[in-house]
Parts: C-alpha cells; structure tokens; sequence
C-alpha cells in the first residue's frame, strides 16, 4: 500500500449517527462506530482486510480517546517511523496494538498515524509505518485496550470489537 493519508466523513444523520467512515488511498471503505458500555468505552470495526482493520481501530482509538481525526493529516512530522508488534494469536496482537498507540500518546505526547499497515499470519506480527501528530487534547482519558468483551475475526469479513479502560 502506499504512503497514504485519510479523508474523514462523519454522519450526523439519525440513520447513521455515530458512524465515521475513512477513507484511505488503496484501500477500500473501512467503517466504525462507538458502542454502549457502562463504565468504559467501546468500538467495532468491519473492514475488508485484516490491514485494513487494524489501521481502523487506531482511528476509532484516536477519535474516541482524543478526538483529532480530522486532525491526523496536519502537523505532522515528515519522518517516518516503523512499529513492529508480536502477538501469539489475533486477540493478542490487537490489544498490543492499541496499547502501544496509548503509550506512545501518554509518553512521546503525539499521535502515532498509520500509513501503511501489515498483518503478517507466520509468526503472526504487525508491521505499520507511519508519521507522528501533533495532538492537541484528551476527550476521554484512555488507559488501555482491554480482553474484556474482545471479539475480532478474520473470516467471513474482518471485524472487530473492543473496549476501552478510561
């Protein structure tokens, strides 16, 4: 996939309140939306690949916990960077992810943007290259990326749904 950024449309309508949808050079139309939890914060994405997937829930991440999607593609820094995460299985590798991007946010104070994202299945790691952000501020204090609730799947359509200690 190419160096790329993302354009942003969110629907305000009563049909699909609540749903942003990104989308990003080379790849398809990707979609998530918040869910309802009582004490933390929640998402689910559908996409049409695993890559795809995983650069969504980051978005997803960014715009619950800091609200700056339409943001990302400003005040950037040019320089890329490469993260590289292990995971044993596919929940695994999603909840370090996410939790990596939060560390990133609470020590280095910017925002980690995928431009390219790859799942690799042997041995199962994701590979992401990306610019840092600047980030302006916090809608809701995100501590981590938790099991708790935790569904993601490959077949039939890549999905998933997570939940957000704040």
């Amino acid at each position: 996939m190419p160096d790329c950024f993302f354009s942003i449309l969110t629907f305000r309508g009563d049909s699909c309140k609540g749903r942003s949808f990104f989308i990003v050079e080379g790849c398809d139309q990707m979609s998530w939306k918040e869910i309802e939890h009582t004490a933390d914060v929640g998402f689910e994405v559908k996409a049409a690949s695993l890559d795809e997937l995983f650069l969504e829930s980051a978005l997803a991440l960014y715009a619950l916990g800091y609200g700056e999607t339409e943001e990302l593609g400003k005040n950037y820094e040019k320089r890329k960077e490469i993260l590289q995460i292990d995971g044993i299985d596919l929940e695994e590798l999603v909840v370090s992810w996410l939790n990596e991007l939060i560390f990133i946010v609470e020590t280095r104070h910017v925002l980690f943007v995928p431009t390219s994202v790859h799942v690799i299945a042997e041995p199962l790691h994701i590979t992401v290259e990306g610019v840092l952000s600047e980030r302006h501020g916090v809608r809701l204090p995100v501590k981590s990326a938790t099991y708790g609730g935790l569904v993601i799947r490959r077949y039939p359509d890549p999905f998933l749904r997570i939940f957000l200690d704040v």
